[in-house]
């Protein structure tokens, strides 16, 4: 791949695998008409955050920063590239009819005025739904996703690759950075050359694995998940 340094390359910008290119790869597993809503923007989104992967990949590559830089950026290479294999496991689970649905709707809730039992203060608060014609999907979070795609082997008998999706997904959780433990729970020691490892895998296994049907070329989109970055 081309520098991203514009004094490094003689001309034009720096260019990632083409969206066009990415929306193909995609459409391998991301079909219209199997219940999932709005794929035509699934699949561009997705493909926007690869592109953005390759981005931040190459900058890691290329330019020698400092220890804080090289963390602050890996840590948000984890949250999108975390966040996309979300996306994929919500589409498989709701495509497959995996998904939790429900036919109430919550409308709104009513609190009472504050009452006193036995000395204690108290409020109740009564919740109003709304029978609906069509269940509706309940929200899933990314723990449940990888549950239920690890009883199903969805990504294949080995186990190692369930624990790692655990790991990013507690990794993708420092985005609050306000919740922290102690005072050594800091992104500086808690997203290292390890994790950048471990990422690195992760994401590879799922974009190259038994979702997609991968031809020479498109394996070459995620060689930038092959690469190790200068860690200062």
């Amino acid at each position: 791949m081309q520098k991203i340094c514009k004094h490094c390359r003689k001309n034009g910008k720096w260019f990632p695998t083409p969206v066009a290119e990415l929306e193909t790869y995609l459409n391998k597993f991301i079909k219209e008409d199997v219940g999932v809503a709005n794929t035509t923007a699934l699949r561009k989104n997705i493909a926007y955050n690869i592109q953005y992967l390759q981005f931040q990949s190459q900058v890691l590559f290329e330019f020698d920063v400092t220890s804080v830089i090289w963390t602050q950026t890996l840590k948000m290479q984890i949250i999108v590239g975390t966040s996309i294999v979300e996306a994929l496991f919500y589409y498989l689970l709701t495509s497959k009819k995996m998904c939790k649905t429900t036919l109430w709707k919550k409308i709104t809730s009513i609190n009472s005025k504050e009452v006193k039992i036995e000395g204690g203060k108290y409020r109740i608060e009564n919740v109003i739904f709304e029978k609906l014609e069509t269940p509706i999907p309940q929200g899933m979070t990314l723990d449940s996703m990888i549950k239920k795609v690890r009883s199903h082997r969805f990504l294949g008998s080995e186990q190692q690759i369930y624990s790692d999706l655990n790991s990013l997904r507690e990794l993708r959780n420092r985005v609050h950075i306000h919740d922290v433990k102690n005072d050594m729970d800091t992104d500086w020691w808690n997203v290292t050359k390890n994790e950048e490892g471990l990422f690195n895998n992760v994401l590879y296994s799922v974009f190259t694995g038994p979702f997609f049907s991968l031809t020479h070329e498109e394996k070459l989109f995620f060689s930038f998940l092959r690469n190790s970055s200068v860690c200062p």
